[in-house]
């Protein structure tokens, strides 16, 4: 497989996030490929309802695989947490009764029976991973295969338009990257004192983050600034 240069091409002119990964099933689907899914950790801390994401998978998987907390077995996800090279996912163990159910139902759902995916890491400690699944390996998978290498390729343009539109965001706004990692942990429900906890600041340096965040978008109150965040895209929340 060798991917026309049109795709690249595409993927630097997409305007949002969310179109990233349609935008990319529509030049993989001849080769092969069923679905495509992007995901982005601003912060390693951030929890999986703040990761943003960009899929074509159903939205019927999509809100079961966050009812279940599947981010915390995947056993994919767990593979590239750790990985600097693609994951061919036939190459996973599957070790848990959990991640046994996550790969059938998933089948069920359609996103297919193997995939490939390629983890990103970006010079400000953001995390990116995409993946391409498919019901089987079409070609040579294989680690020098032209297919892994266009994948990649591709994976790396993804994430550098997505970190582009998320810059582009974040000095429209004005928020620092600690302010939206602030304002994300409100989100999840953490109070001031968990919210310094996690981010290891004091309770003082929190308050002083909301209130810039409240100047910054123009609010009134945390609350007002989560749902602000969120329909900026700034964040996402489900």
């Amino acid at each position: 497989m060798l991917l026309h240069a049109n795709a690249i091409l595409a993927v630097g002119r997409c305007k949002s996030i969310e179109h990233i990964s349609r935008l990319c099933q529509a030049h993989l689907l001849d080769f092969g490929f069923r679905h495509v899914a992007y995901l982005t950790m601003r912060s390693p801390v951030l929890a999986p309802q703040d990761w943003i994401v960009s899929t074509t998978y159903p939205r019927e998987w999509q809100e079961r695989y966050s009812d279940r907390s599947y981010a915390h077995v995947d056993p994919v996800l767990n593979a590239c947490s750790h990985a600097l090279l693609p994951v061919n996912w036939d190459t996973v163990p599957i070790t848990s009764m959990e991640a046994r159910n996550l790969v059938g139902e998933s089948i069920d759902f359609g996103i297919g029976r193997t995939g490939i995916s390629v983890p990103l890491r970006s010079p400000d400690g953001s995390f990116g991973l995409v993946s391409f699944t498919a019901d089987e390996q079409t070609d040579d998978w294989g680690p020098a295969s032209a297919t892994m290498a266009s994948l990649t390729l591709l994976a790396m343009h993804c994430h550098a338009r997505a970190n582009q539109l998320l810059q582009a965001r974040d000095i429209e706004t004005g928020l620092s990257a600690r302010e939206i990692e602030c304002i994300s942990w409100s989100s999840s429900g953490k109070s001031l004192a968990e919210t310094a906890r996690l981010m290891g600041i004091s309770e003082r340096t929190v308050r002083f983050h909301r209130e810039n965040i409240r100047i910054k978008l123009g609010t009134r109150t945390t609350m007002e600034s989560v749902s602000k965040a969120v329909s900026l895209g700034l964040i996402i929340r489900r």
